[in-house]
């Protein structure tokens, strides 16, 4: 997992907890066994964790081969 940002500053705690949660969505929502209901949710915190993401400069990636 990265120790910096994109911009090269150390990630807080906080910050290294949500990338990490991020990465995790990424993972659960590239699986195909998930009944609608769960990848439709996961999907949905996926994009929230994104923009979370996006905003404090931790990545900069597209999730549309995920469905988000």
């Amino acid at each position: 997992m990265a120790e910096t940002d994109l911009l090269g500053m150390p990630l807080a705690e906080h910050e290294r907890e949500t990338l990490r949660i991020y990465e995790e969505l990424k993972t659960l929502a590239s699986r195909d066994d998930l009944p609608p209901c769960v990848a439709r949710n996961v999907r949905q915190a996926l994009a929230s964790m994104w923009q979370a993401t996006n905003d404090l400069n931790l990545q900069f990636e597209q999730l549309y081969d995920l469905g988000v």
